[in-house]
């Protein structure tokens, strides 16, 4: 049986991480779910499922340790341990954690290692919602590298759109790059350097994007550089919260709001809901050779069922192979351009 494994340490709630093991091994009968934490976390794991397994630890990794270092400081924590478990074991699929994220990244990179060695750099993607009902759009990178190049950029967009097409089933992916402007030439060089890269790349590409239009929903992936996607995601968490927070302001200011919301309660319940992050949890590590997801350090047992059925989604759409061959087809397209000029 193959198995998923869960950091349920170094987040704000581990509780409810287990909770959310719980249910996904309830979703999933099929796959194993491994749940890895201190030996009181994970004993709330045991409700007689034959499918969860429990692995304790004595170690926890902190946003304030230094990502390079935990791998050798703390190799019994529930994180490094995690990993050493999706390393070794040829069962194990993929790993959700919402711990620290440089040190997912570097446990990711550096324990279980690059896709194919033509790969300039994986990326960390996240996914946001857009005004389409129930169509998320992908951001590559949203804060791995923020000096990227724009070859790494160029082969964000391939990992991107295989992603997009394993997760949810889009069969062409529009892949758009951030910019200042939607024509060709706007922007800095890097960006217009990518676009250059992108529009021969075999993919979907229907040129720039601006952050304005970034949830449009016309666009399926948006490719920029880690510094500017990382701005772009955290920008729209905090004006999502802005929003909400003015409007239960302005909802208990006076009898006649509160009034009002009553007829309306329904449709900002909606609202709520279409902007609430733990129904698409899970940034994604593309470029590494197992699944690595990155859920919120905030996360709840919806949360972690989000991010177990995606793993599952990506493992059985083989998202790994379509990368490594998306990469591969990238490089030998590339040579064979050099030898004709």
């Amino acid at each position: 049986m193959k198995k998923i494994i869960v950091d349920v340490e170094g987040c704000d709630f581990p509780e409810k991480m287990v909770g959310g093991c719980i249910d996904a091994a309830k979703a999933h009968p099929d796959y194993t779910i491994v749940v890895v934490g201190g030996k009181d976390t994970v004993a709330k794991a045991a409700v007689g499922l034959n499918n969860i397994e429990t692995v304790e630890t004595t170690d926890v990794v902190t946003n304030y340790d230094a990502p390079a270092r935990v791998i050798r400081q703390k190799p019994d924590s529930s994180l490094v341990k995690a990993f050493t478990i999706l390393n070794e074991d040829d069962d194990a699929v993929g790993v959700v954690s919402a711990g620290s994220t440089g040190a997912v990244l570097t446990c990711a990179t550096l324990m279980i290692g690059r896709i194919t060695k033509a790969l300039h750099r994986p990326v960390v993607t996240s996914l946001m919602p857009t005004k389409i009902d129930g169509k998320l759009v992908c951001i590559a990178d949203a804060g791995s590298t923020m000096d990227a190049l724009p070859e790494y950029m160029a082969q964000y967009a391939i990992m991107g759109s295989v992603y997009m097409r394993a997760a949810f089933g889009i069969e062409s992916p529009r892949v758009a790059l951030l910019s200042v402007g939607t024509e060709e030439k706007k922007g800095d060089e890097r960006t217009k350097a990518a676009h250059a890269l992108l529009k021969d790349l075999p993919i979907n590409f229907v040129g720039n994007v601006e952050a304005r239009d970034a949830l449009s929903g016309e666009y399926d992936v948006i490719v920029c550089d880690g510094f500017s996607g990382n701005v772009l995601v955290k920008s729209v968490e905090g004006t999502a919260k802005f929003v909400m927070t003015k409007l239960k302001e302005a909802i208990k200011s006076s009898a006649s709001a509160k009034l009002g919301y009553l007829f309306m309660k329904k449709a900002f319940n909606s609202v709520r809901e279409a902007m609430d992050y733990h129904r698409y949890d899970g940034g994604a590590f593309l470029g590494v050779k197992k699944l690595v997801l990155k859920s919120h350090g905030s996360s709840n047992e919806l949360s972690v069922r989000v991010s177990v059925d995606r793993i599952v989604s990506l493992y059985e759409n083989k998202v790994i192979d379509g990368i490594r061959d998306g990469i591969a087809s990238t490089v030998e397209s590339r040579e064979e351009t050099a030898n004709e000029e």
